[in-house]
């Protein structure tokens, strides 16, 4: 059953290992990260053919700069731990989107962020990130 209309982006292999490598280091879990690193640009109840949906030109990768951790307090699945970063092209997608196909989301802002592990308790020791994030995939699909 399709419940929903996802798009996101991939981030590159580069910087997959990059996160992972920060992650062992410091004993973070990460299996949500794991089984899918990605960026949700939109995450919408409102179904439309992915075949219908014309991005706008965007040059790839797409960059993320001034990288970090942070926690997101949610109804859905607790304390999210999650890097967020700063993208003008991922915020602009987001509103274009939203804009052109009237997709009803969750959240009203939008922070571009790669989800890390739900559920998690807050920590007050987590690590710099010291480089940027680089997105070569946009995917759309109806999960």
């Amino acid at each position: 059953m399709n419940t929903r209309t996802n798009i996101k982006l991939i981030p590159d292999s580069q910087t997959i290992k990059n996160i992972c490598d920060v992650l062992d280091k410091n004993n973070i879990p990460c299996q949500e990260f794991r089984n899918d690193p990605h960026c949700t640009i939109i995450y919408s109840p409102d179904i439309i053919d992915t075949n219908k949906i014309v991005f706008p030109k965007i040059k790839l990768p797409i960059i993320g700069s001034k990288a970090h951790f942070e926690f997101f307090d949610t109804n859905d699945d607790g304390i999210v731990l999650v890097i967020e970063f700063e993208s003008d092209i991922a915020v602009n997608l987001f509103r274009y989107l939203k804009q052109k196909y009237k997709f009803t989301t969750k959240y009203e802002e939008y922070r571009p962020h790669i989800t890390i592990q739900k559920n998690m308790f807050k920590k007050t020791d987590l690590p710099d990130i010291d480089f940027n994030l680089y997105f070569d995939k946009l995917i759309k699909e109806i999960i």
